[in-house]
């Protein structure tokens, strides 16, 4: 037996009902598209028609400011020491600065996001006066350097070895430190694990000796949620749906896992002399998720630090003396 269903609907008030919830659902799908490529494009993605410099991004931090500049003015007291190097990764130009003061040693620096290789020389004191020469690099899609998307340190990572392998070719080196501020951090860690893959029993991974790391974060993903937090933006689900989105495209369009891959998950892989540098205000990479990073290393020559002042990539600039006397001590423990 056949029954057909018939239904009408002649109320004006009720088409107008679905029309308007058709409309607000497609507005609101729309603005949270919005949000999606609002927090990508303002954490992953350099527009590749964008002019490529090496300014300081936050021009209006004052100690951001002071920070670069004071770098820069180190820098050029070396400068006939200076050296320009390049090297391609996945068909991306990256460059870099050596300053070779002939020592056997070197430390690589790498800044945290948005900054160039200039911020970087604000932290290279410390090494040149323990022997070192100091590589700096524009990581991909910073400063100079070619590429769309920074990956949190993951594809910056085989950037990294890349120029360890250069430096190794060209001047002799076996000796690497390498100093990361937040996702240059990671970048170290990352690396570290890969030259071990690449060569558990071989050179290729005796020759990074030592990670130093500023504000070290757990996990990507938690990293970016805590900036809705200091934000102050309204802690509403869609906020959190719209960066897990975000981190979506970014393994969609880099070819990276960023949910999967973090330093945590690396810690069980560090078994070289590592230093954590911890700020007890830093709101991004929090003194409890410092503290379980710490626990999780295996390495028997760990260190952790925590400084009472100092914001989130900041703590050098509130207590210059007692970053650099901990980041000696640590390099003359373990020459």
């Amino acid at each position: 037996m056949n029954i057909l269903l018939t239904s009408t609907i002649d109320n004006p008030w009720i088409i107008a009902g679905i029309y308007a919830a058709i409309f607000l659902l497609a507005v609101s799908i729309f603005l949270f598209l919005l949000l999606v490529l609002f927090i990508f494009f303002n954490t992953t993605y350099r527009n590749p028609f964008k002019k490529r410099v090496r300014e300081c991004t936050q021009k209006k931090d004052e100690l951001q400011m002071s920070m670069f500049s004071e770098g820069v003015a180190w820098a050029q007291n070396f400068k006939e020491k200076n050296e320009q190097l390049h090297i391609v990764s996945e068909g991306l130009n990256l460059y870099g600065e050596y300053i070779n003061f002939g020592f056997d040693k070197c430390a690589i620096i790498l800044q945290g996001r948005s900054e160039s290789l200039l911020y970087s020389y604000y932290f290279a004191d410390v090494y040149a006066k323990n022997g070192y020469n100091i590589l700096v690099v524009d990581v991909r899609s910073h400063g100079l350097s070619d590429g769309k998307y920074q990956t949190g340190g993951l594809k910056e990572s085989d950037d990294l070895i890349l120029w360890i392998k250069l430096i190794n070719e060209k001047y002799n080196i076996t000796d690497f430190t390498v100093h990361g501020i937040c996702i240059g951090a990671a970048t170290a860690v990352y690396a570290y694990k890969k030259l071990k893959n690449e060569a558990p029993h071989g050179a290729g991974n005796s020759f990074l000796k030592r990670i130093v790391t500023d504000g070290l974060f757990k996990n990507y993903y938690e990293f970016f949620k805590a900036h809705a937090k200091v934000l102050k933006a309204p802690m509403l689900p869609v906020i959190y749906a719209a960066t897990k989105a975000a981190f979506f495209l970014i393994f969609i369009l880099a070819r990276v896992r960023p949910f999967k891959e973090n330093p945590i998950k690396y810690m069980k892989d560090i078994d070289i002399p590592i230093l954590f540098i911890c700020g007890v205000m830093d709101k991004f990479s929090t003194k409890p998720d410092s503290e379980e990073l710490f626990k999780a290393c295996v390495s028997e020559f760990k260190e952790i630090c925590f400084f009472p002042k100092g914001r989130h990539s900041y703590v050098r600039a509130s207590q210059k003396a007692e970053y650099d006397e901990l980041i000696a001590k640590f390099l003359q423990k373990h020459k």
